[in-house]
């Protein structure tokens, strides 16, 4: 029970920490460290079972390295989501495509973040999560009027 809780709510911080870091920079050293701490726990945890964390891991590196502008984030989610496409997570591979988009679309590279939320859309509607669904789909319509290939 507990130690389920920890693992998830680490996880769960580590994201929120490198958001707000990334949303808040007058507090970003502050949001930064709550990230840190996670990707340290996550680490620990990857290396004595990386099926169930190896993916979250690379998730985390990934949002950190686009908190600090670092290309290495790119690889990163790719990992996360190949990851968690071989060990069968679909919410977590839907999570990934969706931060992929995300950070894509900071880079301007739309067409890129279309694939990736419609491949997160097809991982979330797998795994039976419908208000996700709906959400994505409505950055898919507001995205695809951006992109080369709509036109």
């Amino acid at each position: 029970g507990r130690t389920i809780y920890f693992l998830i709510t680490t996880f769960i911080d580590g994201l929120i920490g490198l958001y707000f870091a990334r949303k808040h920079r007058d507090d970003e050293a502050k949001w930064t460290g709550v990230a840190e701490t996670a990707i340290e726990h996550m680490t620990k945890w990857a290396k004595s079972c990386s099926w169930n964390f190896a993916n979250k891991l690379s998730l985390l590196q990934a949002e950190y390295f686009f908190l600090k502008d670092d290309e290495q984030a790119y690889s990163c989610y790719k990992a996360s989501i190949k990851q968690a496409r071989e060990h069968r997570f679909n919410h977590e591979e839907g999570l990934a495509h969706e931060k992929l988009a995300t950070y894509l679309l900071y880079k301007n590279q739309h067409d890129e973040a279309l694939q990736h939320f419609q491949n997160a859309k097809k991982c979330y509607a797998t795994w039976g999560a419908n208000v996700l669904v709906h959400r994505v789909e409505k950055a898919i319509t507001i995205l695809s009027p951006l992109c080369v290939g709509s036109i």
